[in-house]
């Protein structure tokens, strides 16, 4: 299990996450929904390494990792995708990948490559695997972020906005993607703005605003919870 626990972290003034808990199950798919500056991207930082939390606990498996840097934490099987991907733009697509398999899963030689391979057709972009990261789409830089999440064979995954471009199709697929993930164990934290992502792919949704929890459940109690309609949603609530 990932737990965090009463999460605090203070930007001056600015509270961005204020006491905020959080458990992810193996095999579980959760999502964290809220309006811009709600404070989602800033929990996903500090679960992550990215950033250090003013007070909380932070656990993976019953081990306290909130003091660790981000690259043990990526090696005890915490893996994220970022809201604006920041690829190696000299090394090629494979190569971008192959830095996780070999620095994160700790792979060696013919492994580590197959490894690499095997997470670039897993998110259908092994076609590009030669080209420099610096040529790719914003979408396709995307996908790269999450072949590379994947390659470092996380137990854990927080996926942060990945959907944003995407087609319909592509949003289907990538959903499929994800929930064929949470049945081989991995559990999963979704961060998105897309309701039909949420809908298809979380067993639960959680609502952030202001730093704080405002509401929790099914999709279905979620697009129909009162509150939430009125700070995130709008007055037409949710198809």
């Amino acid at each position: 299990m990932l737990e965090a626990i009463e999460l605090v972290k203070s930007f001056g003034r600015l509270r961005a996450v204020d006491h905020f808990s959080m458990k992810i199950e193996k095999g579980e798919v959760k999502a964290l929904i809220g309006p811009n500056g709600a404070g989602k991207t800033t929990f996903v930082n500090l679960v992550t390494g990215a950033l250090y939390p003013d007070e909380g606990r932070i656990r993976l498996d019953g081990k306290c990792i909130a003091k660790l840097p981000s690259y043990k934490r990526a090696r005890l099987g915490l893996a994220r995708t970022y809201q604006i991907p920041k690829p190696y733009p000299n090394l090629t697509v494979l190569e971008n990948v192959l830095v996780s398999s070999i620095y994160s899963a700790r792979l060696k030689g013919e492994e580590a490559l197959s490894n690499a391979v095997e997470a670039l057709k897993f998110v259908g972009i092994y076609e590009l695997a030669d080209k420099q990261a610096s040529e790719l789409n914003a979408e396709q830089q995307k996908l790269l972020d999450f072949a590379r999440a994947l390659a470092a064979r996380p137990r854990y995954l927080l996926i942060d906005e990945i959907g944003a471009g995407l087609s319909p199709e592509e949003l289907d697929s990538l959903a499929t993607k994800i929930r064929s993930l949470a049945k081989q164990g991995i559990g999963i934290l979704y961060i998105g703005h897309i309701m039909k992502m949420v809908k298809s792919v979380a067993d639960w949704v959680v609502v952030m605003n202001e730093g704080r929890e405002v509401a929790e459940g099914t999709y279905d109690q979620i697009a129909s919870n009162e509150e939430v309609i009125k700070i995130y949603l709008g007055e037409k609530g949710v198809e």
